[in-house]
């Protein structure tokens, strides 16, 4: 059957509007104009070709039938839309005609760009900001602080301070280190917050060094002891003339101390060679171990110091070591002519010293002489002193406030006059006659014998002296502290000779025995 030309081509139009709908829709490219050249479509409903209109061509005027009165089915109906010539088929073409067109939807508009999250910050490399440093020396009593730096300052800090075996020492902010923590090492390890971040970062410090502590005397309870701390307060220390004797000086302090005898002051710098000569003999002292032992066989009283160093400080203590004398092994006998012995300018004088033994030590300001004989003019006065002494020569006084014993003091010559003075002391021995006389003194258990020898004086007769008169030229009962024939404050000083024989024969052998060894 014959088909309209114009038909035809409203068929063609169709499918093609319908084929660039379908890729213009397909490819999201559709245009304000091309929209506008075809009805708008529901894309809710499906689309079916055969039934959308034609568009009506208002250029083409229809032909007019044969028979206006033909029936109206013999008008031309459009062709079926199987037989309208589809579009070349692409990639995006919709699907053909025949078959229901799936609504495509609009493409939707491009995602705005999401927002851009807030940084997290890198922790790793903040916490390698923090610092924590220690701030103090590493020295026993110091107080030691934790300083931070890298954290936020508003945030709080969590402390713990340690030593080298992980011990936990305290959980503050600072710490006081302890003895105990002698040669240990102390770290401190600090909790807190970085900038901007919600988890807490742990640093910890480098550690100090091994812990130091000044150096320190200890008493024998093994605590720290302020005997010796100064030359006015020494520490005292005894021993007896032949007993052996040792103490050890310990110290505490890191480095460990080590030890040295010093002197005791600048005098005795002037006056000793070394520190080891302020000892008594037979007396040493061990520097590495802090030990003063030895024996000795000299009574008196040795003073030195002793230093303990640690590093780069030192300690030190003074000692008085305080020799007592032995049991009593005899008696030491002294004697010197009475005459101008309270004369305050009596410096040219001779001193007899008289040993157990009766062996003579002679004394003057200016001379030592092992040996001689006491000697007086015929018709003089020897005072005679004597004391106790161990078989040292060492005097033993057990009591200073104990009274006066006199010795007894015999001659073998008759007419020789002894008197004694109870208020110094000693015995006045008077000779009238010249030759050697042999006097014994004699206390308790113990006699010494010696000789004197009496020069004559010119010849005439010497009458002998009335005892009383020549003993006792000042009485035993001056209380005024003066003595009554000069004048001189009883407490005040004495010539030297006279210094000697209060003081006993005891106190005057030991400085002759020290002056003797000396010698040697």
């Amino acid at each position: 059957m014959h088909r309209s030309t114009s038909a035809v081509r409203r068929a063609c139009a169709v499918g093609t509007t319908v084929a660039l709908v379908g890729l213009t829709t397909g490819l999201g490219i559709m245009s304000a104009t091309a929209a506008s050249a075809v009805e708008p479509v529901d894309s809710t409903q499906p689309v079916v070709s055969e039934e959308t209109p034609a568009p009506v061509d208002a250029t083409e005027t229809p032909a007019p039938t044969d028979d206006p009165s033909a029936p109206a089915e013999e008008t031309p109906a459009p062709a079926p839309a199987e037989e309208t010539p589809a579009p070349t088929p692409t990639d995006d073409a919709t699907a053909p005609a025949d078959e229901p067109a799936v609504p495509e939807t609009t493409a939707p508009a491009a995602e705005p760009p999401a927002p851009t999250a807030k940084p997290t910050p890198d922790v790793t490399t903040k916490a390698a900001d923090a610092t924590v440093t220690i701030d103090g020396a590493a020295k026993v009593g110091t107080l030691l602080s934790a300083v931070v730096t890298g954290f936020d300052e508003d945030s709080s800090y969590k402390y713990v301070w340690a030593d080298q075996d992980r011990n936990v020492l305290s959980k503050t902010a600072t710490y006081r280190i302890d003895p105990t923590d002698v040669r240990k090492t102390i770290t401190v390890t600090v909790t807190g917050t970085l900038p901007g971040a919600t988890e807490t970062t742990s640093v910890t410090s480098e550690a100090t060094a091994p812990v130091t502590q000044t150096p320190a005397f200890l008493g024998e309870d093994g605590k720290p002891t302020k005997a010796g701390a100064d030359v006015d307060h020494p520490l005292e220390l005894s021993t007896t003339a032949g007993d052996a004797f040792s103490h050890t000086f310990r110290a505490q302090g890191f480095p460990e101390p080590t030890y040295e005898l010093a002197y005791s002051s600048d005098e005795d710098a002037d006056i000793y060679n070394s520190p080891e000569e302020q000892l008594p003999d037979g007396v040493t002292f061990d520097a590495a171990t802090g030990e003063l032992s030895g024996t000795t066989t000299d009574a008196w009283g040795a003073e030195f110091a002793v230093t303990a160093t640690s590093g780069t400080e030192s300690v030190t203590q003074y000692v008085v070591l305080s020799v007592e004398a032995g049991a009593p092994a005899g008696i030491m006998v002294s004697t010197t002519d009475r005459a101008g012995l309270f004369d305050d300018q009596d410096d040219d004088r001779t001193v007899w010293i008289i040993e157990p033994d009766g062996s003579v030590i002679t004394l003057s300001p200016d001379a030592y002489i092992e040996g001689g004989r006491p000697t007086i003019k015929q018709g003089g006065t020897l005072v005679v002193a004597s004391g106790f002494v161990d078989r040292w020569g060492n005097l033993i006084d057990d009591d200073e406030d104990a009274p006066v014993v006199l010795p007894t003091v015999t001659s073998d010559v008759a007419t020789d006059v002894v008197a004694p003075d109870s208020a110094f002391g000693f015995v006045n021995v008077t000779f009238p006659h010249a030759s050697i006389h042999n006097l014994s003194v004699s206390a308790g258990d113990f006699t010494t014998s010696f000789a004197v020898d009496v020069q004559p004086v010119a010849a005439t007769v010497v009458t002998p002296t009335i005892p009383v008169a020549v003993a006792a030229p000042v009485t035993t009962t001056n209380r005024g502290g003066q003595l009554a024939y000069t004048g001189s404050d009883a407490t005040g000083a004495l010539p030297w000779a006279l210094d000697l024989l209060v003081a006993g024969a005891g106190l005057i052998g030991a400085r002759a025995l020290r002056r003797r060894r000396a010698q040697r």
